[in-house]
């Protein structure tokens, strides 16, 4: 049996909640992209079943086991949607202690994938770039994993008095926050406006500033490249050319 669904977060766990309510054992849980030729039985999105789910894990093993099963759905593992549906029911039988035996192939694979979105997100905290467009700050990424949503919360709480956007150019989904308003908006696609005169020139302050900083008989590309990815560096500012020499160069430490 193969249970096909949306994609969305509230279709895998409304694929959950039908597993246990028909005492099913689907053998693959997919998406549209995935195997699009493939049948199945089509599971239709129930915010009501997907809720009921939500509320009964978190209500027998807590908050902290609800965002680690959430974050292996945000993550890129492939085949998440059959590995975390497998882990729910091991969670069910065994209690917390599935998730951490690092002997089953379906733990080690989540642990690992959950691991690397977590470190992916707590990077971008610090790599992301806002620019100014018309009284809204707006970034745009494209993670491997869909760490939006954790971006969304640091930001909410490190900004919460500005109007700003961050979108997932990958995933086709943007994060709009304004004092009173938070909300998740999926846009086909994205174009900011060039920048004006008072965004070029913050632009130009913070390169001339990283300029002025860096040693350049320390340079050390290795080291960089280890603690600045090369993935991040198209939106990042000091390293558009447009206005000029980066501040940063591909060498520097």
């Amino acid at each position: 049996m193969v249970y096909r669904y949306d994609g969305s977060f509230d279709g895998f766990w409304s694929c959950v909640f039908m597993r246990f309510r028909n005492r099913e054992t689907p053998e693959q849980v997919l998406a549209p992209d995935e195997l699009p030729l493939a049948s199945g039985v089509w599971v239709g999105t129930r915010k009501d079943w997907a809720g009921r789910v939500r509320k009964g894990i978190r209500a027998r093993f807590g908050e902290e086991v609800w965002d680690y099963l959430r974050d292996g759905f945000l993550s890129c593992l492939p085949g998440r949607a059959g590995i975390l549906l497998r882990m729910v029911k091991r969670l069910y039988r065994s209690g917390e202690k599935a998730l951490a035996d690092c002997r089953d192939p379906d733990a080690a694979a989540l642990r690992k994938a959950v691991l690397m979105l977590r470190e992916q997100g707590h990077k971008l905290e610090g790599f992301l770039r806002f620019s100014g467009c018309g009284g809204v700050l707006a970034a745009v990424i494209r993670p491997k994993n869909g760490v939006l949503p954790m971006l969304a919360a640091h930001f909410s709480v490190r900004f919460p008095g500005e109007r700003f956007l961050i979108y997932d150019e990958g995933r086709k989904l943007a994060f709009f926050h304004a004092p009173g308003q938070r909300q998740f908006l999926p846009i086909d696609g994205l174009t900011l406006p060039p920048p004006d005169e008072a965004e070029r020139l913050c632009r130009a302050l913070w390169k001339g500033f990283l300029q002025a900083v860096s040693i350049r008989e320390r340079e050390n590309p290795g080291c960089q490249r280890a603690h600045l990815p090369l993935r991040f560096r198209p939106w990042m500012t000091e390293f558009d050319k447009e206005e000029g020499r980066p501040a940063l160069g591909a060498g520097k430490k």
